[in-house]
């Protein structure tokens, strides 16, 4: 289990095994193989997917894909990646905390934060709650200078999470989608 002082060890190199986050409503722990059908499940709402660049229909075969990925990354550093959520003892979506992927705003030493929840799920605070564990762990645990998290301009449930966590808009950039065309996106960011 994480603890909240972010002692998991003497630093990085020290934590062989993701650790455990929890809050009070959440637990967001590390990904496993069987996770596939959860992603599948979230996924397939089309509502969850509205603001994201995911053109393509979801399939297990899709998410096996994407776990395998995830899965590489807690193995070379599980200090970051993702975490799934749970609430109430169900899977509720997952969180994400790593380096920017190459092309969106950032600079050296930025980790960039994600989520995506069950529409059910939407409203609680759950977004807000988990973030909240991840900027933590991002600053005490791994010395992050800044975490930054990138929305679609017309995302205004994500940007108000953004903002509840202190997060301040820091660029306004146009993205490429995968399936063509563009979409405008804006960057949040909150320094240590």
């Amino acid at each position: 289990m994480f603890d909240r002082s972010g002692s998991c060890g003497s630093g990085v190199a020290d934590m062989a095994v993701k650790p455990t986050i929890e809050s009070a409503r959440l637990v967001l722990r590390p990904t496993v193989a069987d996770d596939a059908a959860n992603l599948l499940e979230l996924d397939r709402d089309p509502e969850v997917r509205r603001f994201v660049d995911q053109p393509e229909e979801p399939t297990l075969a899709l998410m096996e894909a994407a776990i395998g990925r995830v899965l590489a990354i807690d193995a070379s550093d599980p200090s970051i990646g993702f975490w799934m959520a749970e609430f109430e003892g169900r899977f509720a979506g997952w969180f994400h905390l790593k380096p920017p992927r190459e092309g969106e705003p950032s600079e050296p030493g930025d980790m960039e934060l994600g989520y995506r929840i069950h529409r059910h799920l939407w409203g609680r605070g759950l977004a807000t709650e988990g973030s909240r564990e991840l900027i933590h762990h991002a600053f005490s645990a791994l010395g992050a200078p800044r975490v930054i998290a990138c929305a679609m301009v017309e995302n205004h449930a994500s940007t108000r999470v953004m903002e509840k966590l202190g997060m301040q808009p820091w660029r306004s950039w146009i993205g490429t989608r995968r399936a063509g065309g563009e979409w405008s996106a804006i960057t949040y960011a909150r320094a240590r």
